[in-house]
């Protein structure tokens, strides 16, 4: 499906892209790399889900967050230097949520086994051909992390290996840790202006009825204007409803 839709929009449009969501590595304009075939660095590609994370602004990332001297006084911090939008916030958003099926019933459940589900986690595996990488990017309210795993020299990590097995648990064990030493996240995610939902039934994919039972039905988000046609408002309705009065 990724691959189609680079043909539909062009390649090009993928590329430049990349370069707004903060990637510089080079990327070659072909249908394979809207499924990664381009070679990105972690710290790049982690980066780049900081547009997701920020609906639509990505964030320059940083080495050295600060330095102390020895009597810990902060001698220097790492500006936070935003970059020009790359994507609207409700595109942003609604890929956002796309992503959280994969940590609640895709190739990342295993996250769930270190982190409550009152914790909102979304984020993406990946694993190249012949098992040579595997990848999770994740991202909860207030954090982005990634993690990698490889050689430098490219080669078989061990006969199976994929994101979803491998890099996904140590990225839950790691986010565990943190949310053990920390506040869990003092915000949710909320739909900007101009996301609709709408509650759908999972066996079919249109929209719910009165006999869809409680364990097919899910919230699905809209860009407005994309939305099924019941879920429309019409301000003509207004009319219809007699005169108003105080």
């Amino acid at each position: 499906m990724a691959v189609q839709l680079g043909q539909q929009i062009g390649m090009d449009s993928i590329v430049a892209l990349a370069r707004r969501m903060g990637i510089s590595s080079p990327i070659a304009p072909y249908p394979s790399s809207a499924i990664g075939a381009s070679v990105v660095q972690p710290l790049d590609l982690i980066a780049a889900y900081t547009t997701f994370a920020n609906l639509g602004t990505p964030v320059e990332p940083r080495f050295i967050y600060r330095i102390e001297d020895r009597n810990g006084r902060t001698t220097y911090t790492g500006a936070i230097r935003a970059l020009p939008p790359a994507l609207d916030q409700r595109t942003a958003f609604v890929v956002r949520d796309m992503m959280r099926d994969v940590v609640e019933r895709g190739t990342a459940t295993s996250i769930r086994q270190y982190l409550p589900s009152s914790i909102p986690v979304a984020g993406k595996t990946g694993t190249t051909n012949d098992n040579t990488d595997v990848w999770f990017i994740g991202l909860t309210p207030d954090m982005v992390a990634g993690v990698w795993l490889g050689f430098d020299k490219p080669k078989s990590i061990t006969p199976g290996a994929a994101g979803g097995s491998l890099a996904a648990p140590i990225w839950g064990k790691m986010m565990s840790r943190y949310y053990a030493l920390s506040k869990p996240p003092a915000t949710t995610w909320t739909p900007p202006i101009g996301v609709i939902p709408g509650e759908l039934d999972r066996a079919t994919g249109q929209l719910a009825t009165i006999a869809t039972p409680t364990d097919r039905r899910y919230i699905e988000y809209f860009v407005e204007g994309t939305e099924p046609e019941p879920l429309r408002a019409d301000p003509w309705k207004i009319f219809q409803w007699g005169p108003i009065g105080r």
